[in-house]
C-alpha cells in the first residue's frame, strides 16, 4: 500500500510540475515599449567569464528570450562553435508558452553537432552545436544555458547586448574576472547613451544594460554595430590553439605573428624559384616585377578555404601551396609574398576585414580581421593585392577591402594603414549608344558600356559566363525594356585600367508609343533609370550614410526615320545638391538627329539625419528627369 501511495504522490507532483507556470517567462509581462516593433525580446542574458590563466577560460552563458513572431525565431537559436581546444558542457534548453508554462525540455540528442565547413572549405577543424525550436504558435520563450571551458583566450566574448534590429532587451549583464598579472585591453562605445552600468576593480569588470527598446532599420543608415552599446575585451597575454602570445602594442602583435604563425613557411620548390627568377630577369622596376609574379600566382593557384592550423590563423606552408596549387586567403598571400621575396620585391602580409567596410581598430590591440591581402610599398604609393582571385587586376581591391584600416605585419615594425579609397568620380559607368528608329518605329541600337573603379567588380566576371548566361545577364540588365532581342555581345577586359567594356547589339519593338495618329512619344534615357526612392520617414533617427558613391555618364544618339520630326524636347536641367549633381542635356543636332546626355554623380559620405527629406527630394528629381519624354510628330 505504501508503495502505491508513493507512486500516486509522485504522479500528482509530476503533473503539477509539468503544468505549473513560471511567471518569469510569461510574455505578458514584457513592457509594451520594449515589445512594440520587436520580433523578439531578451528577458535576461548573462555572460560570466572567468579567466583562470592566459591559456584557460570558463565562459558561462544564459539567455532567456521571448520570440514574438516568425521573424524572431533565429534570435532564440542555440549555436556555438568549438574545436579540440574547447569543451561545451552543461547545456540546458527549455521552451515555455506565452503564459510561462513549460512546453519542452530539449534532450542532448536533439542538438545537432556538425562540421562548420561550407562548399568552399576543404579542411576545417571547427564544429558547431545547433538547435532551433519550431513552434506551433507565438509568442514563446526559450531558456538556454551552457558552459564553455576553453584553452583559447585570444578571443574574449564581448559585451554586445543588442546584436540585431527589432530586438528588445529587458536585462543583459556581463562579468569578467581575471588574474592580477594579466592586463585587459578594453574598447567601449555608446555606453553612456544607453545608461549602461559599469563596475570595475582589480581583476574584475562588469556591465549591465536594462530596458533597451528595439532599433528599427532605416535606409542609408550607419552599420548597426556602430550604434549599439559595446565593450570589446582582449588580454595582453593569451593562447591561440595552444600557442601562447602577448601583445601590448601592434608592433608586439606583429612580431608574435611572424614568430608563431608565419616563420618558416615561405619555402617553394627549386623549380618555382628558378621560374620566378627567369620571369623577372632584366626587370628593374619592382612594380613591373610584382605584376609578373602576381600573374604567375593567379595562373597557378585557386582559392579553397582551409580553416585549420592554430585556430585557422596560420597559413599553409608556401611549399604546400606550390605543390597543390590551392590555398585560402592566408596561404595564397603567404605564397605570393614568398614569390615576391624571390623576385626581390618587398611585400607585407596584411590583415583586414573583408566585405562591408570595417576598420581594424587601431586603438584596440587584439586579434582582429577576417581576411588577408598583400601590401607592396613603392616610391610612388602603396599597392594592395587581392590574392584569392584568378581574375582581378593587379592592384585592384575595390568593393571588398578598399577604404579601411588594415594591420600590416612587418618585422619589428608592424602598423595600421589605410587601403586605397576609390573616389566617386572613378567609380564610373559610361554608356554610349546609337539608336536608329526605322519606319515601323522599331529600334536598332549599338550600346557600348564601360565599367571602371568599383563598378568594374559588378561586371568583369561576365566574360567567363557561357553565351546563353551572358544573354540572360543583359536581359536582366535591360529589364526596364520590353520586347528586346539581343543580336550580338562583345566583351573586353582592360586589366591595366580595371575597366570592363561591353558592346551589345539590340533590336527593340514597341518602345515608342502613340499619343494619337500623328504624335508619338518615348523616353530618351532608355538604358539608365535611377532605382527606387527610399520611403518617407518624418521621424528619422540616424544619419544618412552613402557608403559608395558613383558616376554615371550617358550619351545616346537618336536617329529619327524619314517623315518624322521632333515636336517636343525636354528642357536642359541641372540639379545640384550636397549629395551630388545631376545634369541632363538634349541637343537637336539636325532635323533627324537628337543627342541625349546625362550625368549623375552621387557622393559617398555621412550626412545629418535632418537632411533625409532633402536627400529624397534630390533622388525624386533625378527619377522624374529620367522619366522625361520626347514627342515626335509624323510629317504629312
Amino acid at each position: 500500500m505504501y508503495k502505491y501511495i508513493l507512486i500516486l504522490v509522485f504522479s500528482i507532483y509530476s503533473t503539477f510540475s509539468l503544468n505549473a507556470q513560471d511567471i518569469r517567462y510569461s510574455a505578458f509581462l514584457i513592457p509594451k515599449d520594449i515589445s512594440d516593433n520587436a520580433n523578439a525580446v531578451i528577458r535576461k542574458a548573462t555572460t560570466d567569464i572567468q579567466v583562470i590563466s592566459d591559456n584557460r577560460m570558463l565562459v558561462k552563458k544564459q539567455k532567456i528570450i521571448t520570440v514574438l513572431n516568425g521573424n524572431g525565431m533565429h534570435f532564440a537559436d542555440f549555436i556555438t562553435y568549438y574545436t579540440d581546444f574547447d569543451k561545451i558542457r552543461d547545456i540546458k534548453i527549455s521552451v515555455f508558452d506565452a503564459s510561462g508554462k513549460k512546453i519542452k525540455s530539449i534532450r542532448r540528442n536533439e542538438i545537432k553537432d556538425y562540421s562548420a565547413e561550407d562548399d568552399y572549405t576543404l579542411y576545417n577543424d571547427t564544429r558547431v552545436l545547433y538547435y532551433r525550436y519550431i513552434p506551433n504558435k507565438f509568442p514563446y520563450t526559450v531558456v538556454i544555458s551552457y558552459t564553455e571551458d576553453t584553452q583559447n583566450t585570444a578571443f574574449i566574448p564581448r559585451f554586445n547586448p543588442i546584436k540585431n534590429f527589432r530586438l528588445g532587451v529587458e536585462n543583459s549583464s556581463y562579468t569578467i574576472t581575471y588574474p592580477s598579472d594579466i592586463i585587459l585591453h578594453v574598447k567601449e562605445q555608446n555606453l553612456k547613451s544607453y545608461h549602461v552600468e559599469k563596475q570595475e576593480h582589480k581583476g574584475f569588470l562588469s556591465y549591465k544594460l536594462t530596458h533597451a527598446k528595439p532599433i528599427l532599420p532605416e535606409d542609408y543608415m550607419p552599420a548597426l554595430k556602430t550604434l549599439v552599446p559595446m565593450a570589446k575585451i582582449a588580454l595582453n597575454r593569451f593562447s591561440l590553439a595552444g600557442v601562447k602570445g602577448s601583445a601590448n602594442s601592434w608592433k608586439e602583435m606583429g612580431d608574435w605573428m611572424i614568430t608563431s604563425l608565419l616563420k618558416g613557411r615561405n619555402t617553394v620548390t627549386e623549380k618555382t624559384r628558378n621560374e620566378i627568377l627567369a620571369l623577372t630577369s632584366g626587370i628593374k622596376d619592382p612594380v613591373e616585377k610584382a605584376k609578373k609574379v602576381y600573374r604567375y600566382m593567379q595562373n597557378k593557384t585557386r582559392y579553397i578555404s582551409v580553416q585549420i592550423g592554430i585556430g585557422g590563423w596560420r597559413p599553409m606552408p608556401a611549399l604546400e601551396v606550390d605543390q597543390k596549387a590551392y590555398g585560402d586567403c592566408k596561404a595564397l598571400v603567404n605564397y605570393t609574398k614568398s614569390l615576391m621575396d624571390i623576385a626581390g620585391v618587398h611585400s607585407y602580409y596584411s590583415i583586414v576585414y573583408g566585405g562591408t567596410k570595417r576598420d581594424i581598430d587601431r586603438d584596440w590591440v587584439a586579434m582582429q580581421g577576417n581576411h588577408v591581402i598583400l601590401m607592396l610599398p613603392t616610391q610612388k604609393d602603396t599597392i594592395w593585392l587581392e590574392c584569392t582571385s584568378q581574375k582581378v587586376p593587379f592592384g585592384h581591391i575595390a568593393g571588398f577591402t578598399d577604404d579601411r584600416n588594415v594591420f600590416v605585419v612587418k618585422p619589428h615594425n608592424s602598423f595600421i594603414k589605410h587601403t586605397t579609397k576609390y573616389p566617386d568620380s572613378i567609380n564610373k559607368v559610361v554608356t554610349q549608344a546609337t539608336v536608329q528608329i526605322d519606319q515601323k518605329l522599331e529600334l536598332h541600337t549599338q550600346v557600348h558600356i564601360t565599367n571602371c573603379g568599383a563598378a568594374y567588380d559588378d561586371v568583369f566576371y561576365i566574360k567567363d559566363l557561357k553565351p546563353e548566361k551572358q544573354t540572360t545577364y543583359f536581359k536582366e540588365y535591360f529589364s526596364e525594356i520590353n520586347n528586346l532581342k539581343i543580336n550580338k555581345i562583345e566583351l573586353k577586359d582592360d586589366k591595366d585600367k580595371a575597366c570592363f567594356s561591353q558592346n551589345i547589339a539590340l533590336q527593340i519593338k514597341r518602345y515608342i508609343a502613340n499619343l494619337d495618329a500623328q504624335e508619338f512619344y518615348f523616353r530618351p534615357d532608355i538604358f539608365t533609370v535611377f532605382g527606387s526612392i527610399p520611403p518617407k520617414n518624418k521621424n528619422r533617427c540616424f544619419p544618412i550614410v552613402i557608403s559608395e558613391g558613383f558616376n554615371h555618364i550617358d550619351e545616346i544618339t537618336w536617329q529619327l526615320p524619314n517623315g518624322f520630326a521632333s515636336n517636343y524636347l525636354p528642357e536642359n536641367l541641372i540639379i545640384t545638391s550636397e549629395f551630388g549633381q545631376y545634369k541632363r542635356e538634349i541637343i537637336k543636332k539636325d532635323a533627324r538627329t537628337i543627342i541625349y546626355k546625362r550625368s549623375f554623380l552621387l557622393k559617398s559620405g555621412t550626412y545629418p539625419k535632418e537632411s533625409y527629406g532633402n536627400f529624397r527630394k534630390f533622388l525624386k528629381k533625378v527619377r522624374k528627369s529620367d522619366a522625361a519624354k520626347i514627342i515626335l510628330k509624323k510629317l504629312s
